[in-house]
């Protein structure tokens, strides 16, 4: 094992076992994206309704907010290999309970359990620190991190071809595959990682801030769609201030914070934590609302759609998701000649352009890929960029609680990204229409722009060297 600031390269076992983080980190991310477009095909195939069907999607992030923060502080006390070898059999049991359920109700259960894969992100970027040298751990992060983007639109693209031709009980059977195959890679190669001693866990602050996150996931999802909506938004969002100020005050008085005295009080830390939540929002928002403006019809009016398919418009995101995937290793290399945050910036500059160019007419065809491309790029950039800022700021023993809250901070902004894209688009009518359309890609637009108002707000290295 190479220990941390070692100046030596990456050996194969190293290269082998970032590649089993990799498939690890897919493998737990696709059941996150995979269901979204596929719910009306679930409640058909259950003899349900929509709304019940939904939770199958809502359930999966529910628990990964829940938890995440929290596993993520598990593998910092009791070791991220350890941690991680149990988890990934317990996501596998989850898909695995999936694709054998009879009734909708083992389906929404099976989910929940896969929600427990949004701790394998966090985890990874641990083990990356421990093994990788200083001089490629930049780049293994970048990876890991562009692995989770990339899987998330990934899922959106593939759902439909799988389900179309192989069945819904595909969508559990595929990432059931690449998980055993992490699992497999992971035991063969991960040898010891050192765990960090005198790490505590506070279970009532993790347990305060669980319910604080949650009740902000369901004030943006569900809480909307139910009966007397106000009413449940408004008891939401109370529930969420009184258990996050509870938390937040435990956490000034407790020896061992879940989060680390970094956490929100460092404008290094909570500026990324804010710019992966607009980038999560950015992201989710363009998977709505391009497939949604691709099967629209084209009529006379322009940027009216473009009238295709449900399987062209996922194939659309494709080029965006590759980007994402062979650009994110990308920012470690940026980050040997600009630090670590120039490329968060040029990352998010990336995706602004992006957005702007669709937002300024560019939607037939290529356009819309050229927009797409630009924008996945951004958010890979940017979001391996983030991961290495949290990996050099905190300390050793923070890592993975810190990874897992800048990773619940991009689902809960993409919670509200594709929540608000979803209301706009059928804002004036049942159906959108081209001024719907427009208005959306101008929130798309505005929310890129706020990530890199919120990227500039994080200090310069020399800056934040001088602060730790």
């Amino acid at each position: 094992m190479t220990s941390p600031g070692s100046p030596l390269r990456t050996s194969p076992r190293a290269a082998i076992v970032v590649a089993g983080l990799v498939l690890a980190t897919l493998g737990a991310t696709l059941p996150q994206s995979m269901t979204a477009p596929v719910i009306g095909m679930t409640a058909e195939a259950f003899e349900t309704t929509t709304a019940e069907a939904s939770w199958t999607l809502t359930i999966v992030l529910v628990v990964a907010v829940a938890t995440t923060p929290l596993i993520g502080r598990i593998g910092d006390r009791y070791g991220a290999r350890r941690v991680l070898l149990v988890l990934l059999p317990i996501v596998g049991a989850g898909l695995l309970l999936a694709a054998l359920a009879p009734t909708i109700g083992w389906v929404v259960v099976a989910r929940a359990i896969q929600g427990l894969g949004g701790g394998v992100l966090p985890l990874s970027v641990a083990i990356v620190r421990n093994i990788v040298p200083d001089r490629d751990r930049a780049s293994a992060v970048g990876l890991v991190t562009a692995t989770y983007a990339t899987g998330i639109g990934f899922g959106v693209v593939v759902s439909g071809l799988l389900a179309d031709n192989l069945g819904l009980r595909a969508l559990s059977w595929v990432p059931l595959l690449v998980v055993a195959l992490a699992e497999v890679v992971l035991v063969v190669s991960l040898r010891h990682v050192p765990r960090v001693h005198g790490v505590h866990i506070d279970a009532r602050a993790a347990i305060a801030l669980a319910v604080g996150v949650v009740a902000i996931l369901l004030a943006v999802t569900e809480a909307p769609r139910l009966p007397y909506p106000v009413a449940w938004v408004g008891g939401c969002v109370a529930v969420a201030v009184v258990s996050l100020g509870w938390w937040r005050r435990r956490e000034r008085h407790s020896p061992d914070p879940l989060i680390g005295p970094q956490g929100l009080r460092r404008r290094q830390v909570w500026s990324t934590h804010l710019t992966a939540f607009l980038i999560g929002a950015a992201l989710l928002g363009m998977l709505v609302l391009v497939p949604a403006f691709a099967e629209a019809p084209n009529s006379a009016a322009p940027a009216d759609g473009l009238s295709a398919t449900v399987t062209a418009a996922g194939l659309l995101l494709l080029p965006a998701t590759v980007t994402m995937l062979v650009v994110g290793p990308l920012a470690g290399i940026l980050r040997r000649w600009m630090g670590a945050r120039l490329p968060v910036v040029l990352g998010t500059v990336l995706a602004a352009g992006g957005a702007l160019w669709m937002l300024a007419g560019a939607r037939e065809l290529f356009g819309m890929i050229g927009g797409t491309v630009l924008v996945g790029a951004g958010i890979a950039t940017a979001s391996a960029g983030l991961i290495n800022v949290i990996v050099d700021v905190v300390d050793a023993d923070q890592v993975g609680s810190a990874t897992g809250v800048n990773v619940v901070a991009r689902q809960l902004g993409g919670a509200v990204g594709a929540a608000l894209i979803a209301a706009v688009l059928v804002w004036h009518s049942d159906e959108p229409n081209p001024a719907a359309f427009g208005e959306a890609f101008t929130v798309v637009a505005v929310i890129t722009l706020l990530a890199v108002a919120s990227a500039l707000l994080i200090p310069g290295d020399r800056i934040a060297s001088r602060r730790r």
